[in-house]
């Protein structure tokens, strides 16, 4: 996310497309889902995954074409929907769609707190453009943005192993994101304290 244009593009940071990318084929996914589990409630999910799948690539090239630059967390979350979509087609079995949010989280609190260990703070790397802090303060931050991957991939597990497949994807939907927003929110007093906005 780090900007690489340098003093030669005068136009403000691209207007934050990452939302709707990011929600869009989420709200195509729960209404696809609510459109097949009237007439085959049994493979609601893997349909809707497929959806969701395609929705997402159409998001990616969307991204690239109107900005000429996507986020390589994008590519990557587009990549892991795809395989996992592919995956419930293939073998016929709805866990995997439920189980990718486990498996995403995992591997982003991996990489986010492995980059502290091998001095690639991944966090600072997607934010360090627009704010500064000293190194140990973005590995503290690097350590409680892993720790919130790996709660989230826990409370997936705990969601789709306990509750019904409605529950869980109106959850995914319309639970997961404000969770996410009002973590992002609680670091800021940490971010405000120890840092500062860069105004250039």
């Amino acid at each position: 996310m780090t900007d690489e244009t340098g003093a030669e593009t005068p136009q403000a940071p691209p207007k934050k497309p990452s939302f709707w990318l990011d929600f869009g084929p989420l709200l195509v996914f729960f209404a696809s889902f609510q459109y097949f589990k009237r007439s085959n409630p049994d493979d609601a999910m893997i349909w809707a995954a497929g959806i969701l799948a395609v929705s997402a690539a159409l998001a990616l090239a969307w991204s690239w074409i109107k900005h000429r630059h996507t986020s390589p967390v994008l590519i990557f979350s587009t990549l892991v929907i795809g395989g996992f979509a592919l995956a419930a087609f293939v073998f016929d079995d709805k866990r995997f769609v439920l189980m990718k949010p486990t498996v995403m989280n995992t591997i982003f609190g991996l990489a986010v707190i492995g980059g502290v260990f091998f001095k690639k703070n991944v966090i600072k790397m997607m934010m360090g453009s627009a704010f500064e802090l000293p190194d140990p303060k973005w590995n503290t931050l690097a350590i409680r943005w892993g720790l919130f991957f790996f709660a989230m991939a826990v409370l997936n597990e705990l969601i789709w192993r306990n509750f019904s497949e409605d529950f869980w994807i109106k959850f995914k939907v319309f639970g997961f994101m404000p969770l996410t927003i009002l973590f992002t929110a609680s670091q800021l007093p940490f971010m405000t304290k120890y840092g500062k906005m860069k105004t250039d």
